[in-house]
């Protein structure tokens, strides 16, 4: 016989059981049930995206390269490791005779560019006006015959090269002129990572700068500043920081008033200095820094050790293990492997060192969590949360003026005959924002009233928003097969009833 006792608690499960059959009757499929997608992030892998990675160069102190025998060279480290092509030409090899330019007369440019391009590269650019230890001169005889003054300096192998003041109004036009003509080539982000907007000074770093009136230095600074600053509106200029014009300077018309972007020589060496370190950290993250080592040569190890105070280097492989060192501790997004002896040297005696440059140099992204309501049934509004990660040292540089923020986190939603209906812009994250160490979240809601009942692949990606949405960065996610040609992430399903 059943007490009391025991027959209330039966009396309520029958209760509670009518209740929730009651709620239930007549109802359509749950609302809002939740899903939750990891990723795992990709630690291994060379991707190769917009303002980062390893750089090969072609140098040109001496004969440029032949492009044949460049990419017989170069060819497995470009592909394998390398994602820009840095070209260092003189104008005098870029225009010959006025209004003559190598990218459309000159068969061999031609060739080491599409080289580059056709092996996943971009492609950089330093133009040298002056002659010091070079072969021959940067600036084109025509401009000294239109009357350029000029000075000389000391050859590659001995003898003489005649130079043009910087302050001499010739050399300005007609330089003036092939920068115009140089933009409408290369201003092309598709093509080029960046361009050095300096040159001037041995090398093209801005050392012993000569003036036909030493009160120009500032102005003249200013003019060249401001003329790559005004001919490239797309691609990011570079500067080699602390020139000999000052870093005050610098950071007032370049960095500053153009928005250009910090590229420093000498790391591993004692010619990295602890002042130039900090202006390079105190930078980051609002500027991304362009990184190259020291120029040794083919020498010894220990004959460069014994250049170089600081430092006692008994094998390449310990140098260049300085040299990433210092660049990732310096947030750097490129590294030189630069013409085909070093970068041979590096992938044979410290092929450790490009790998872990891969790793970790440059920005490296990916979203680590991101979860939504898979069913909707009444609501027009979807909400998603989603978290970032860059486990990179770098940073990505949609921040900079030339790139002006045309990056964006994009979801879309693809229907069952592969087509994208929809796309939405996230207005708070920032890839620029996102630096090593630390997880960035977000919350969207997106209205979904224009979008038809049916079923949908939620993707996301990070498009170029000037380019039709174009997916453009390669995220940093283990399972490759997760992305579509086009660089879009499949996240998971979403129902719209």
């Amino acid at each position: 016989m059943m007490t009391n006792s025991s027959f209330l608690p039966v009396f309520l499960s029958v209760i509670l059981l009518f209740c929730a059959c009651s709620r239930s009757k007549g109802t359509k499929e749950p609302k809002g049930v939740k899903n939750e997608v990891t990723f795992e992030p990709d630690l291994e892998s060379l991707i190769r995206n917009p303002g980062m990675g390893w750089v090969i160069y072609d140098d040109a102190n001496d004969e440029v390269a032949d492009a044949t025998d460049y990419w017989n060279k170069q060819d497995e480290i470009a592909r394998n490791y390398a994602s820009c092509l840095y070209i260092r030409w003189r104008w005098s090899d870029l225009e010959p005779e006025e209004g003559r330019y190598a990218w459309i007369y000159d068969d061999n440019f031609k060739a080491l560019v599409q080289g580059a391009l056709d092996r996943g590269l971009k492609l950089a650019f330093r133009v040298y006006v002056n002659g010091q230890d070079n072969i021959k001169p940067g600036t084109p005889q025509f401009v000294f015959d239109a009357g350029a003054a000029s000075y000389e300096v000391e050859k590659l192998g001995g003898g003489k090269n005649k130079t043009p003041y910087p302050d001499d109004p010739v050399f300005q036009e007609k330089f003036e002129n092939f920068i115009k003509a140089f933009a409408l080539e290369f201003d092309n982000t598709s093509k080029v990572d960046f361009i050095d907007g300096f040159n001037l000074g041995w090398w093209g770093e801005g050392h012993h700068l000569k003036f036909q009136n030493p009160l120009n230095k500032q102005s003249v600074f200013s003019w060249i500043i401001n003329l790559y600053g005004s001919a490239f509106e797309n691609v990011p200029l570079a500067l080699t920081v602390n020139s000999e014009v000052g870093y005050e300077l610098e950071k007032l018309v370049a960095f500053e008033g153009q928005d250009y972007i910090l590229r420093r020589d000498g790391l591993g060496s004692q010619w990295f200095s602890d002042y130039e370190k900090g202006i390079v950290k105190g930078n980051f993250p609002e500027k991304m820094f362009i990184a190259e080592a020291a120029y040794w040569g083919n020498g010894s190890i220990e004959y460069y050790s014994d250049i170089d105070k600081r430092h006692d280097w008994t094998t390449w492989n310990m140098y260049y293990t300085q040299v990433v060192d210092e660049a990732l501790e310096h947030h750097a997004n490129y590294l030189d492997l630069r013409e085909a002896l070093e970068s041979e040297r590096y992938v044979t005696q410290a092929l450790g060192q490009v790998e872990r440059f891969i790793r970790w140099g440059g920005y490296r992204i990916y979203p680590s969590e991101i979860s939504y309501e898979k069913q909707l049934t009444q609501e027009l509004k979807l909400k998603i949360n989603h978290t970032w990660r860059n486990i990179g040292v770098g940073v990505m540089p949609n921040n900079n003026l030339r790139w002006n923020f045309k990056y964006k986190v994009c979801f879309g939603f693809v229907d069952d005959k592969g087509e994208q209906v929809k796309v939405h812009y996230s207005k708070e994250a920032e890839p620029s924002d996102w630096i090593k160490g630390k997880d960035f979240s977000y919350e969207e809601t997106i209205d979904i009233s224009d979008l038809p009942t049916g079923k949908y692949q939620l993707v996301v990606a990070i498009v170029n928003s000037i380019m039709n949405d174009v997916g453009e960065i390669s995220l940093a996610i283990q399972d490759q097969s997760l992305f579509s040609e086009n660089k879009w992430l499949k996240v998971g399903s979403v129902e719209k009833k």
